[in-house]
């Protein structure tokens, strides 16, 4: 089924021209359906579905700091990140950025309250070169009420969104901040972590641009306070930090700090 434009256009090009626009367009189908069937959220919605969604939907490249929505604009369109990396930050009305999540390849953005028709919570913007899927909310309910099992898919991640916003209100409330950095730090590594071997010793790099600022927000807490953490982990060997970089050396000696687990003689050794 083509799109009404390539009708209207058919009429007043001559074939070459035509051919080419075609072409053009036929690639741009082809890898957003490649890209709509490496989304776990819909790997399993049917081809006929896909298609659909991939005819009404449309990419866009983001320059690094590039915001791709703002807080408080409707929610008329659900992305899906497919390369790069996004963040979704809220103002609040006292002049705190608070990080609402950091979102890597095929996550969505904004999904849920393009479902329910709600205003973007927080600004949403690009920390690197980025190229995210648009796809409007109608398009998704559509599918959703097509295909049931995507519904039961929406509210697992609801449940695990919820649950992950649960678990950072009683870290804020109630735990150190240093415990806070620490979780926040693994969370990434699980996300975005690439293992590496040097001179035979394993270690993690979050594959990520990742200021000290970013820490703070994503954290709770201020950037002082972070330097701090971050310095007195490098002495001691935990980790390897520089200008927007952050490596885990002791993959396991964070998780002790992240469960306040005191550090075994061995790990006290090492850190000597």
């Amino acid at each position: 089924m083509w799109p009404r434009c390539f009708i209207v256009l058919r009429g007043g090009m001559n074939a070459i021209a035509y051919n080419r626009l075609r072409s053009a367009w036929l690639c741009t189908q082809d890898m957003t359906l490649n890209a709509l069937r490496h989304i776990p959220l819909l790997a399993d919605a049917p081809a006929h579905l896909l298609d659909e969604l991939a005819r009404e939907s449309r990419q866009r490249v983001l320059s690094r700091n590039e915001i791709l929505f703002a807080q408080g604009s409707p929610a008329l369109t659900a992305y899906f990140v497919l390369s790069g990396r996004v963040r979704l930050m809220q103002h609040t009305t006292d002049g705190q950025d608070v990080a609402m999540g950091v979102f890597v390849p095929y996550e969505p953005v904004g999904l849920l309250v393009a479902i329910v028709g709600a205003p973007y919570p927080g600004a949403c913007e690009a920390l690197d070169h980025t190229t995210v899927l648009a796809v409007s909310a109608a398009s998704i309910a559509r599918v959703m009420s097509q295909h049931p099992p995507l519904m039961l898919k929406v509210i697992k991640m609801m449940h695990a969104r919820l649950t992950e916003a649960n678990d950072r209100i009683r870290e804020l409330a109630a735990e150190r901040v240093e415990r806070r950095l620490a979780r926040v730090v693994l969370r990434l590594a699980n996300k975005v972590g690439v293992k590496e071997e040097v001179n035979g010793a394993s270690r993690i790099r979050i594959d990520m641009p990742l200021s000290r600022q970013n820490l703070a927000e994503l954290a709770g807490t201020t950037l002082h306070t972070v330097s701090r953490i971050l310095s007195d982990w490098q002495r001691s060997g935990l980790v390897d930090t520089g200008r927007e970089h952050l490596v885990i050396l002791r993959a396991h000696d964070l998780v002790l700090v992240a469960e306040d687990i005191a550090p075994t003689e061995d790990a006290r050794s090492r850190s000597s």
